[in-house]
């Protein structure tokens, strides 16, 4: 731990013994003090000079020619942030006191609350000093920033909200402007052109929550009307203590040698590599602002291995650089065609979906396949594979993009069992690394693993007929749903839901439920069957304002009744959350469709929630079944039976496991029954009813 610096106080008190004494009751407190008095007026007008020598100033009302009031009154017109205690018996009006500046004002017998205050005081001065320096500093580097900039061989420009808040005097000498001070609160987009704005204002959007700097091709707008092509540098940065983009723009290129090498292969005459992660990278930023649609090409040579074995070094080196010519031959100019590696080339085609892409791919195989190369009085032909990849914004790395692209080569390859020769082009699907509950990070990560899970079909729904007991009209099945975990078993999906703490109300699965289980349920009843269903759904389905409205929409277009369609929630639930349920159970009694309490009978007064929310059936608590099958025990039963019955509630018993439990189950007045011995769950609604009443 570091030691504790000694505390230096100016004094204004009686007489050297008393400072004697403070010092001393400092030293008992654990800190060290040295301490000056000042004798007079002259004095104390002298040490106050010195500001920075002193931690802290303390006064009493014994010194023979200073009073305190005039310690306060020196140390404002000095304008210093001293702080000042003063020792006082009687302390009288303290208001005034501390509207004159004094920190604190204590009785002098009180020595604790002397010590804490003096500790509090130091070491706020302390921090107000450090606070000084720190500014001081920071003027000093902003002041060399401002030369810095104004001295920058690239021309630099500061962008918040879509204005120019700073630049300097290159950056508007290349938009045709005399001084940096007529860019001032300019719109950037202005000076850019018009079919390159609404990529540029995405990227820039997107720029402030990014810690990369993204590179953008762009015409730009002289203030004569003169248009110009460059690239610039975006990245975040801070200007005036204001979050905002840095634009930079490089030199301008003046068509010799060494400007084009940075940015070109010397091989090939195509982009390097690094030029074409750059750009990838800027599209794959504009993917995500939803500003264009752009696709990747990766173009591998087949067997490349063997052919550079066959013809030797110097030879491959003219057939790579003869492809890449033809390439670029049957390649539009404004497509970005770069030497990816030695076998490889990519292309970046902008504004161009994933099927045109496909095409252009396909056509290119061919036209590759049909060239042929003259490598030293000796006549060859190539083929190529090509990975097709869509720039959607999901995916942010541009080398994984790419090497998704080689694998789809690969594999293109592979499955030609053609001597791994491919002479094809296929799309990458991109295998999608499935992340674990532990590793989301708030609503918006659990949501994506939802709408992912949804995309893989990981989730599939399951029909368990519902036998009714005593004739009710219609057959009924309720919708389970299974989820799909890693090591692809089929799991109820409560066990993973449950697992996903939403902060926030989240019904995308309750909605895929009702989306999938009513469309299977309009094709049944298209048939002439007579179905209903019991749809369980999550508690977060009872705050949703709405799902209500959403569904009957969806009920009108599927042509479905709305008594068709019961939706089920646990008991635990509804009653977890009463308020919500009461209300979703009348909005749901007012849209015609129905309710129904799932596990019910496991809470204390299980009736009472009936009466809230008037359900109109209850799947009653396995536990119920388990001890009439297990000990014939049914008074429980009978009882709950009867109170459900009273409700104008239907009864549904689940887990029947044997023929015996059913004429025990019709005396007691239920009215569904519902298990294996029956029929199971089945992923289609094919079960033969019978009328077992």
């Amino acid at each position: 731990m570091a030691r504790k610096s000694t505390i230096k106080l100016l004094l204004v008190n009686e007489s050297d013994n008393a400072g004697e004494q403070l010092i001393s009751i400092f030293r008992n407190a654990g800190r060290v003090a040295r301490a000056h008095r000042a004798a007079s007026a002259e004095e104390l007008f002298t040490a106050l000079k010195d500001k920075d020598d002193w931690d802290l100033l303390i006064a009493d009302d014994y010194h023979p020619e200073i009073k305190p009031e005039q310690c306060l009154e020196q140390c404002k017109k000095a304008k210093l942030s001293l702080p000042v205690i003063i020792l006082r018996e009687n302390s009288g009006n303290l208001a005034e006191l501390f509207e004159a500046g004094a920190s604190d004002v204590i009785d002098p017998s009180d020595h604790a609350r002397l010590c804490h205050a003096t500790f509090r005081e130091v070491s706020r001065h302390n921090i107000v000093r450090k606070n000084h320096s720190l500014s001081e500093h920071l003027a000093e580097a902003e002041q060399r920033c401002e030369m810095l900039l104004d001295q920058s061989q690239d021309a630099i420009a500061y962008i918040s909200d879509g204005m120019i808040i700073g630049s300097n005097q290159l950056f508007a000498e290349i938009f045709g402007y005399s001084s940096p001070e007529e860019l001032d609160c300019l719109p950037i987009v202005d000076m850019i052109a018009d079919g390159d704005q609404d990529k540029f204002k995405g990227l820039l959007k997107n720029q402030l929550k990014s810690d990369d700097s993204t590179q953008f091709n762009f015409s730009g707008c002289k203030e004569n009307g003169e248009h110009f092509d460059s690239h610039v540098q975006l990245s975040r940065a801070a200007y005036d203590d204001e979050q905002c983009v840095q634009l930079t723009i490089g030199q301008q290129s003046n068509g010799g040698e060494n400007a084009v090498s940075m940015d070109h292969d010397p091989a090939t005459g195509l982009y390097s590599h690094d030029y074409f992660i750059a750009q990838l990278d800027s599209h794959i930023k504009q993917a995500a602002a939803g500003t264009t649609i752009s696709t990747a090409m990766f173009i591998s040579i087949d067997q490349f291995g063997s052919l550079r074995r066959r013809i030797g070094l110097s030879s491959i080196e003219t057939v790579i650089i003869d492809i890449a010519q033809h390439i670029q031959s049957h390649t539009q100019q404004e497509n970005c065609l770069a030497h990816y590696c030695d076998d490889g080339y990519t292309i970046l085609l902008s504004d161009t979906g994933i099927q045109k892409a496909l095409e252009l791919a396909e056509a290119l195989c061919k036209s590759i396949e049909a060239h042929i190369i003259e490598v030293r009085g000796q006549s060859l032909q190539c083929t190529v594979s090509i990975g097709v990849v869509a720039l959607d914004g999901k995916a942010s790395d541009p080398y994984r993009i790419i090497d998704g692209a080689f694998e789809t080569c690969e594999k293109i390859r592979s499955e030609a069992n053609n001597k791994y020769i491919g002479n094809s082009a296929k799309i990458h699907i991109p295998e999608r690394e499935r992340k674990s509950v532990g590793d989301a990070s708030g609503d918006i990560e659990l949501d994506q693993m939802l709408e992912e899970a949804l995309e893989d079909n990981l989730f599939s729904l399951l029909f368990h007929p519902i036998v009714s007991l005593r004739g009710s009209s219609g057959d009924h099945y309720e919708v389970l749903v299974n989820y799909k975990d890693e090591n692809e078993q089929l799991l109820p999906a409560n066990k993973f839901l449950n697992q996903l703490n939403f902060q926030a109300t989240n019904t995308r699965v309750d909605r895929w439920i009702i989306l999938e289980a009513t469309k299977l349920l309009s094709a049944e009843r298209d048939k002439g069957q007579n179905i209903c269903m019991l749809i369980n759904l999550s508690a977060h389905a009872l705050h949703d304002d709405g799902l209500i409205p959403w569904l009957s929409v969806a009920l009108k277009a599927g042509g479905l009744p709305a008594e068709a369609i019961a939706f089920q929630f646990d008991e635990q639930d509804l009653n977890n959350n009463l308020s919500a349920a009461i209300s979703f159970a009348e909005a749901l009694q007012k849209s015609g469709c129905r309710l129904s309490v799932n596990d019910f009978g496991s809470s204390d007064e299980p009736i009472k929630l009936l009466k809230h929310t008037n359900a109109n059936y209850v799947r009653l608590s396995n536990a119920y079944a388990e001890q009439l099958q297990s000990s014939n025990d049914t008074e429980a039963l009978k009882a709950m039976v009867s109170s459900i019955n009273e409700n104008n509630c239907k009864a549904i018993i689940p887990d029947i496991q044997n023929a015996s439990a059913l004429a025990v189950l019709w005396q007691i007045g239920a009215d569904f029954i519902q298990g294996d011995y029956l029929a199971g769950p089945s992923p289609v609604m094919d079960h033969e009813f019978t009328d077992i009443a």
